[in-house]
């Protein structure tokens, strides 16, 4: 009875080896723009913010309202792996920390329509396609 079982648990490992090993994807998938998740890992990563943002992005839409800004930013693409949010409309508040590209602190008045930022909000934001929600951190980001 013995040698019944080592064989079969040789014949398992060897199966799921084998699956393990087949199961690694080594390509792109078909229908994949490779070009434009080079462009979107070089953005993430020549950034000084983190990696994953609730939102990365554009702003589209500058408001300035009683020392208070709110921005419309749309996002770069479909790709979320840097992103929680494509699109969404953020409140900065003259408490909001915002990192300008060399790493030191600028103001509300700096901020204007066509520079890239990545925002961490309050709570994570709110909604399932377009966040909403009161920016905690923000990063100005270089353009490409």
């Amino acid at each position: 009875m013995k040698n019944i079982k080592i064989p079969f648990a040789y014949l398992v490992l060897v199966l799921l080896v084998t699956i393990a090993g087949f199961g690694c994807q080594t390509a792109a998938p078909v229908g994949t723009d490779t070009s434009a998740n080079a462009a979107a890992d070089a953005r993430a990563q020549n950034s000084l913010a983190p990696t994953r943002v609730d939102l990365r992005g554009t702003i589209t839409r500058r408001v300035y309202d009683r020392g208070q800004v709110t921005i419309e930013v749309e996002g770069y693409g479909t790709d979320t792996r840097f992103s929680r949010y494509n699109r969404g409309y953020v409140l900065v508040t003259p408490v909001t920390q915002i990192v300008g590209l060399n790493g030191g602190s600028i103001s509300l008045s700096e901020l204007y329509e066509g520079q890239n930022v990545a925002i961490l909000m309050r709570g994570g934001g709110r909604g399932n396609f377009v966040g909403l929600g009161v920016a905690r951190k923000m990063w100005i980001e270089p353009r490409y």
